[in-house]
């Protein structure tokens, strides 16, 4: 966290807690039909614009280190450290929550040999290129897949960028807008069309564009320091922009295919004022940061990979289930019903996340740097008492 409050990035692990929090409520939505009050109903309704955040906040975080190489002279970054970080980030956890999740959904298919190539696509980080049969069991694993792929061919987008920053964005920012528009006509709801990377590059362009810019101010700008109620004010005003695109998506989400037109023309639009919010905020006064970085969210961050992989599938168990139990024959129809199931998926998903996050996430990655809120297991092995967990990132 020290190193990130120096950066004025800690803003970004706050950010992350607000981009889960959107996907939880959009989810929990959706499986309670419980409608909060406004304002926290654009949130609920617009909430699966959290996966534009955590691509936008995984552009940033993937190319900071390269844009400090190239703006500040820090260390370079291998391929091979980088597919390193990647996996044992990605993958065990992933694995795990896959396993759980064709577990419950294994009842549902007829056979096993249906099953087992989904397993298999899943495993590849292929699935967003078919019709998902899991999909109706756990919703995120698409997005996995989507990022998975961004891995691969980003060593080259970063050394593109590092050259050339602003014809890269331009042409990455093109080929998205492009590649939605091309498949507007025929496929605007065909997932395995519209769920692919070049749909998204827009947006991990701007959050590359971020990071980029981020550190082209803090180093190459002797003015920045005296900007910073400037910065602040940007980034306050991109959140009263975010809030009217969020809302008019939450509109749109109750018209048959207007969702998927808001997607094609607003997605851009979206990125832009994410990146004016991400670059203010790195560059506003303490107490903005502060704010945005506040302990709350940042456990959360801390949580967000675990949370997101494994909430829509206690929440489906939970449904099917009639947990907690209801008199109704439909859960839906029980008013009574709804803040309890709520109240029990919130706990569920983080005594689960945080466990996976604990015991396996936060220990692998301390085989690259130090962490806290990690399980000791050198130390356990080694006979020695584990102290208590810290929750700061």
């Amino acid at each position: 966290m020290k190193e990130h409050v120096r950066a004025g990035t800690e803003v970004v692990d706050g950010l992350r807690g607000i981009a889960i929090l959107l996907v939880f409520g959009f989810h929990s939505w959706l499986f309670s039909f419980y409608t909060p009050p406004w304002p926290f109903s654009v949130f609920a309704e617009s909430g699966y614009l959290g996966v534009e955040l955590f691509f936008l906040i995984s552009g940033f975080c993937l190319f900071f280190p390269y844009a400090r190489h190239v703006l500040d002279g820090g260390p370079a970054q291998s391929v091979k450290t980088f597919a390193y970080r990647r996996f044992i980030k990605i993958v065990p956890s992933y694995v795990l929550a896959l396993i759980a999740t064709l577990l419950v959904a294994l009842p549902h298919f007829a056979r096993i040999q249906y099953l087992a190539p989904a397993a298999f696509t899943h495993l590849l980080f292929l699935n967003n290129w078919y019709n998902d049969p899991l999909g109706g069991t756990n919703a995120v694993f698409w997005s996995l897949g989507v990022e998975v792929q961004f891995y691969l061919i980003f060593p080259l987008l970063a050394i593109l960028f590092m050259r050339g920053p602003l014809p890269t964005l331009a042409a990455m920012v093109a080929i998205a807008i492009g590649y939605r528009y091309a498949f507007a006509g025929c496929c605007i709801l065909t997932e395995p069309v519209t769920r692919q990377v070049p749909a998204f590059l827009d947006i991990f362009a701007l959050g590359m564009f971020s990071a980029y810019a981020v550190v082209y101010a803090r180093t190459r700008l002797a003015w920045t320091g005296r900007a910073r109620l400037g910065f602040t004010l940007a980034a306050i005003g991109s959140l009263v922009v975010l809030w009217f695109m969020l809302a008019s998506a939450g509109q749109a989400e109750f018209v048959t295919m207007q969702r998927a037109q808001w997607v094609l023309l607003g997605r851009t639009g979206l990125a832009f004022a994410l990146a004016v919010l991400v670059i203010g905020s790195c560059l506003s006064q303490t107490w903005w940061r502060k704010l945005l970085a506040n302990p709350v969210l940042v456990f959360i961050s801390v949580l967000s990979y675990n949370l997101y992989l494994w909430h829509t599938l206690i929440e489906l168990y939970l449904l099917q289930h009639h947990l907690p139990p209801t008199a109704a024959l439909n859960p839906h129809d029980d008013d009574a019903w709804k803040p309890w199931f709520l109240g029990l998926s919130v706990l569920l998903s983080v005594l689960v996340s945080a466990a996976v996050t604990y015991f396996i996430e936060r220990p692998l990655l301390e085989t690259v740097r130090p962490h806290r809120f990690a399980f000791p297991w050198k130390r356990v092995l080694a006979g020695e008492k584990p102290a208590a967990p810290e929750i700061a990132s």
